[in-house]
């Protein structure tokens, strides 16, 4: 019976605990509910805050008020691409807001969260991102956005977005390159008498461990600039990024494999001149493999009017192996008039028809000492033809690593 008893009174304590949570959880709601209705009670959401120091913030705003401040930040998600041929680059990030509207203050000690498109009823900053190719705002499962107002009347808002913003890049140092790439944030309707848009060195926070197709983020930094159009000046906040390209790939498949090329050609030099399949074969098959190398890398980049980096070093290395054809040519040249001064000049079996053509013989002895023959000229390409292409690769890396 006394096990019984205190089953009893467990139970009621315990209904007695759910009750009051229950009416806890009403009154909260109907607090909040009540709260939200009387902050916006008179509220209009055409006229932006007023941030004159008497507080009469509900009255309409006149030419006497300062602008609204409004502090932005982005948090850096992810970069999605950075393409060379579009001349843009995509990212995901949010975009977070702080200013202060006292006509939507209130008694309480939390804040309250507006939602999704619930919170359209309260004014927002008309804020826009110059130079936007497409963008698109995360809905998935509902809007990715809220608005969070404090008591003190000051509201924080942020939403998630995935952006492709132009980037103007020089691609003359291509592919040992860096890039400048900004997003700019501006007031549209609101000039700067009206909102200021401002920022800081904590206004741009990113993902940790973000990893960027063919390039790397070296740093990034904030302006705060107006933007001048003819009707007038507009707050804006510049989020600048620096980017520089990881040259390691372009090693592997341009750099490496055209010097492999070069050498190849250069391999021919000491093949007998007279194995002319072999030579025209070699030179012709190192000629086709740089041209279609080059066609290759220049359909994935834009077409620009000043030479890249990449281009004068294709454009040489292609010079290089078409010189080794050429030389072959000259070498068969001299080789096939080897072939015709060798041969014997007829002549008569009298004594002067003998020493004539032991006179003959020896001029032409003379004149082939003199002349030079095609194993003198693979001789002398072999050495010279590294040699001038060892100074080229010298002056081009010293040159295009140290060019501003």
């Amino acid at each position: 019976m006394y096990l019984v008893g205190e089953i009893a009174t467990f139970r009621r304590m315990l209904c007695i605990v759910i009750a009051l949570m229950l009416v806890r959880f009403v009154n909260s709601t109907m607090n909040t509910s009540a709260v939200l209705e009387g902050m916006f009670a008179g509220y209009d959401k055409r006229i932006r805050p007023s941030c004159r120091e008497d507080g009469n913030s509900s009255m309409a705003t006149s030419d006497e008020d300062p602008p609204v401040r409004i502090y932005v930040q982005i948090y850096i998600e992810s970069i999605d691409g950075i393409k060379e041929t579009t001349m843009d680059f995509s990212i995901t990030m949010y975009l977070r807001m702080k200013w202060q509207d006292s006509r939507l203050a209130f008694n309480g000690n939390r804040s309250l969260v507006l939602a999704g498109y619930g919170m359209d009823i309260a004014w927002l900053p008309d804020v826009y991102f110059v130079y936007e190719k497409q963008a698109s705002p995360h809905l998935v499962t509902q809007a990715n956005k809220l608005l969070r107002i404090y008591p003190n009347g000051s509201l924080s808002y942020s939403g998630r977005f995935s952006i492709t913003v132009a980037c103007n890049m020089q691609l003359n140092k291509f592919p040992m390159d860096s890039q400048k790439c900004t997003i700019i944030i501006s007031s549209y309707a609101y000039n700067t008498d009206e909102v200021v848009l401002y920022g800081d060195e904590f206004s741009i926070v990113k993902e940790p461990g973000i990893m960027i197709s063919k390039f790397k983020m070296t740093k990034h930094m904030v302006e705060n600039k107006d933007i001048k159009y003819s009707i007038g000046n507009f707050s804006g906040v510049r989020c600048n990024f620096y980017f520089t390209r990881q040259v390691e790939a372009f090693f592997l498949t341009v750099y490496i494999p055209t010097v492999l090329l070069v050498t190849i050609a250069w391999l021919s030099f000491w093949i007998d001149a007279k194995a002319a399949p072999a030579r025209v074969a070699l030179g012709v098959t190192t000629v086709l493999t740089v041209t279609t190398m080059t066609a290759g890398i220049q359909n994935s980049l834009p077409v620009v009017t000043y030479a890249k980096a990449i281009d004068i070093w294709l454009v040489v290395c292609l010079m290089f192996v078409f010189i080794s054809l050429l030389e072959y040519g000259a070498a068969n040249y001299l080789l096939v008039g080897e072939m015709k001064s060798s041969e014997s000049p007829p002549g008569s079996a009298s004594q002067d028809s003998k020493q004539n053509e032991l006179d003959l013989r020896g001029a032409q002895s003379t004149r082939r000492r003199r002349r030079l023959t095609a194993n003198q000229l693979d001789r002398y390409a072999r050495w010279c033809y590294p040699f001038v292409f060892s100074i080229f690769c010298a002056l081009y890396w010293i040159f295009f690593l140290t060019m501003d």
